[in-house]
C-alpha cells in the first residue's frame, strides 16, 4: 500500500470513527429518553433578552446555581479555590412540590443513592458568575429546540422583565449516571410579578443616609396561569411570603423569620381560590421589622447594609398537613421573584 492509499484509508478511518462515536451518543440519548426516570425542573425567573438562539430557546434553572459550602449531609463541599472549569458535579434532586424537583447539594462525588443530575461547573458571564460560594453548573439541558414559528409564542408565556412571569418546568430524563435529555416541558400552574412601589434613593459612601425608608416597597402578585381553579394560601402577616436573600451576592446574610410566623397555619379564610387568569397581591414595605435580616450578627433592615446584596420574595405554599379541612385545588410548592437590590433595582 502506498503513502497515499495509507492516507485515504487513515482518513476514512477517522471519518468512520467519529460517525460511530456519534452513533453511540444519539442512540445513548434515545435511550435516557425513552427509559429515563423523569423528573420536572423549574426554570429560574428570567430577563427575556437574548433568550433566542435560533431555532433553540436559552434555559436557565434554579439548579444551574448550587451551594458548595453547605450540601446535604452525605455530600461533600468543594472549597471555592479548589474548583475548576468543567469540572463534573453531581447535584441531588428533591421533590419540591407540583412534580418538580430542586437541589439539595452538589460534590465533585457521584452519591451512591437517590436522584441526581450530572453537569460541568462554568464561569459563564450567562450564568452571572459572582463567586460568593457558589457554583455555576450546566448540565447539557441548556437549550430547547422549538419547531419554526412557536419562539415567540414561548417568549410571551414566559413573561417579561417588568410583568407576570409564568416558570418553564422543563421535563427531563435522568438516566443512572445522572446524564440528563430533554423530553418536553410544561408551564407553572402559578405565575409571579414583581412590582416595585417605592425605590429609595442611593447611599453614597462617606454620606449620611438620605431622608424617608431606606428599604423598597413591593408588590407581588401570584396569578393562576392554568385553565383551572387553583388556590394560594396568605394570612395578615404574610406569612407564606420569605424575603430571601441572594446567596452568591451576600453569603452572610440570613433572613430571620418574623415573630408569630414560625407555627402559623392559614384558615378558611385565608386560602384564597384563584380562577384561570386571575391575581392575588399583597404589598410588602421591606423597612418594616417584619422584613429585617441579620447582617454579621446585627439586625437591620436591608437598605442599611453595606456592599452588594440581592433578595427574592419567595411564596412558600403551606404543606397539606396544614392546609385547613375543605381547602381544595391548593398549590403546592414554591415560587421566587427576579432578584433585586436594596435601592429597588431588578435584576
Amino acid at each position: 500500500m502506498n503513502l497515499r492509499s495509507l492516507t485515504k484509508y487513515l482518513v476514512l478511518l477517522a471519518v468512520a470513527a467519529q460517525l460511530l462515536v456519534l452513533a453511540w451518543m444519539a442512540a445513548e440519548r434515545e435511550w435516557i429518553f425513552r427509559t429515563g426516570r423523569v423528573v420536572y425542573l423549574r426554570t429560574a425567573p428570567i430577563d427575556p433578552r437574548d433568550l433566542f438562539r435560533g431555532d433553540f430557546v436559552r434555559l436557565q434553572y434554579e439548579i444551574n446555581s448550587v451551594h458548595m459550602e453547605k450540601p446535604a449531609a452525605a455530600l461533600t463541599a468543594v472549597p471555592a479555590p479548589e474548583r475548576k472549569r468543567h469540572e463534573v458535579i453531581y447535584t441531588r434532586l428533591q421533590p419540591a412540590g407540583e412534580g418538580v424537583h430542586d437541589a439539595t447539594g452538589s460534590s465533585t462525588t457521584r452519591p451512591s443513592e437517590g436522584i441526581f443530575i450530572r453537569g460541568r461547573t462554568e464561569d459563564d458571564w450567562r450564568l452571572g458568575w459572582r463567586g460568593g460560594g457558589h457554583t455555576f453548573v450546566k448540565y447539557g439541558i441548556e437549550q430547547l429546540f422549538v419547531e419554526q414559528g412557536s419562539g415567540k409564542a414561548i417568549e410571551d408565556r414566559r413573561g417579561t422583565r417588568d410583568g407576570l412571569q409564568v416558570p418553564m418546568e422543563v421535563e427531563v430524563a435522568l438516566s443512572g449516571s445522572g446524564t440528563g435529555v430533554i423530553r418536553g416541558y410544561r408551564w407553572s400552574r402559578l405565575g409571579m410579578k414583581l412590582e416595585m412601589l417605592r425605590r429609595p434613593e442611593p447611599r453614597r459612601p462617606n454620606a449620611p443616609p438620605p431622608q424617608g425608608p431606606l428599604s423598597p416597597k413591593v408588590r407581588i402578585s401570584l396569578a393562576n396561569a392554568s385553565d383551572a381553579p387553583i388556590a394560594v394560601a396568605d394570612d395578615a402577616a404574610h406569612c407564606t411570603f420569605h424575603l430571601v436573600p441572594v446567596q452568591w451576592a451576600a453569603p452572610a446574610q440570613q433572613a430571620i423569620v418574623a415573630q408569630g410566623c414560625k407555627d402559623s397555619t392559614p384558615t378558611g379564610t385565608e386560602v384564597i381560590t384563584l380562577a384561570p387568569g386571575q391575581m392575588y397581591s399583597v404589598e410588602l414595605d421591606l423597612s418594616d421589622a417584619r422584613w429585617h435580616v441579620l447582617d454579621q450578627g446585627k439586625v437591620i433592615e436591608i437598605g442599611a447594609m453595606a456592599g452588594f446584596a440581592q433578595f427574592r420574595i419567595e411564596y412558600r405554599a403551606p404543606q397539606a398537613a396544614a392546609l385547613p379541612a375543605g381547602a381544595q385545588n391548593v398549590w403546592q410548592g414554591r415560587m421566587a421573584s427576579q432578584a433585586f437590590n436594596a435601592t429597588g433595582q431588578i435584576d
